[in-house]
């Protein structure tokens, strides 16, 4: 029984994504998708209580992969390294984000899903939502650093969201234009380059040594 269950779900799950591929969140059809994994609508509620609790099932794990992501600029990470601006530092970043990458091309559809279909669901908001919390990292990583003599400068808020918009968005834009993944690699790592340097310039660190 719970074998036929679990393989019940695949294929609800599938016929999901596929509707809101095709129609959104909100044109989606509840009846269409239960129709499609050969099910009535009454069945399908037996496995997900609405359109919501499917679309959530579809992205939730797309949505922890990145928020695992964004809270390596947190102060506790930061912590962790010999020294928080330093070769080790930027190669723990570029692990990261290839990381990052990785589960995106192996997921692919659930960030389409997140970041086109998503109107009107729970995660509508995914992206200004994520951009939030790594702002909140940056912004806390870079005033402890400043707290304890890391750096010389301080940085303001406006500042630090228009850094941590940009790498989002650089993600972001992936999943809209649908980037080869070795387009994808070379764009990232343009964009994280041009962020680290301007930063590290604006608080006062020399880019000698760490390159």
């Amino acid at each position: 029984m719970a074998e036929s269950s679990s393989v019940t779900k695949e294929k609800i799950l599938e016929s999901a994504k596929k509707e809101f591929l095709e129609n959104g969140f909100v044109n989606a059809s509840l009846r269409t998708i239960a129709a499609n994994a050969g099910l009535t609508t009454g069945a399908m509620y037996r496995h997900f209580k609405d359109k919501d609790a499917l679309f959530c099932a579809l992205v939730d794990d797309a949505i922890e992969a990145t928020t695992k992501a964004v809270m390596k600029a947190d102060v506790v990470s930061h912590s962790q390294l010999p020294h928080p601006v330093s070769k080790e530092h930027y190669e723990e970043e570029q692990k990261t984000t290839h990381e990052l990458l990785d589960y995106i091309y192996a997921h692919f559809d659930a960030f389409i899903l997140l970041l086109t279909k998503a109107a009107g669901s729970t995660h509508e908001n995914f992206l200004e939502d994520i951009c939030d919390v790594y702002t909140k990292n940056c912004e806390d990583t870079f005033a402890w650093m400043y707290e304890h003599k890391m750096i010389p400068k301080k940085i303001d808020s406006m500042t630090v969201h228009v850094i941590a918009s940009t790498i989002i968005n650089a993600f972001a834009e992936i999943i809209f234009h649908r980037m080869r993944r070795e387009d994808a690699v070379q764009f990232v790592e343009n964009i994280t380059e041009f962020t680290r340097f301007g930063t590290l310039h604006m608080v006062g660190v020399s880019c000698d040594g760490i390159e």
